[in-house]
């Protein structure tokens, strides 16, 4: 899935770097598991919901995120029985940058990623309180998995 209409490939980098953290929810042997995977040569990400193992979730976000041809994938987040996360800042400058999160429920999950993108942009934590027009962010994606809180 394409993250952006265009990027810099210059940004890779510093998108890679700010959403590097890997979150992962409670262990459950019963559990259900989700992935974000994300190239940042291409500027796209895949994700994957309800695998039965993290194992499994990683592999089918990368694989999706190769679709389009991108070598780089790597994969953001994972997590168990509940939400993730992939948010973006682009202020229409070369400083482009992604963030993950996870949470039990979808606005923990972006509330998290946000405050992961905020450690290299910290305008980021604007969108949390209704800003995100100011924070110049935007979200990608966000993937729960069928038992989320």
């Amino acid at each position: 899935m394409k993250f952006m209409g265009k990027a810099v490939v210059a940004v890779a980098a510093v998108g890679l770097a700010a959403g590097s953290a890997i979150g992962a929810g409670t262990a459950d042997a019963a559990g259900l598991y989700g992935s974000i995977a994300f190239s940042g040569d291409n500027w796209i990400y895949g994700s994957s919901v309800n695998a039965p193992s993290a194992d499994e979730a990683m592999a089918e976000a990368l694989d999706q995120c190769g679709w389009e041809g991108a070598t780089d994938c790597q994969v953001m987040v994972t997590w168990a029985n509940g939400c993730g996360a992939l948010v973006y800042r682009n202020d229409n400058t070369d400083n482009l940058a992604v963030g993950t999160g996870t949470g039990r429920d979808r606005a923990t999950a972006l509330r998290s990623a946000y405050e992961s993108l905020s450690e290299y942009y910290p305008p980021a934590l604007l969108a949390n309180v209704g800003s995100a027009d100011l924070s110049a962010t935007g979200i990608s994606k966000v993937v729960c998995t069928a038992n989320a809180g």
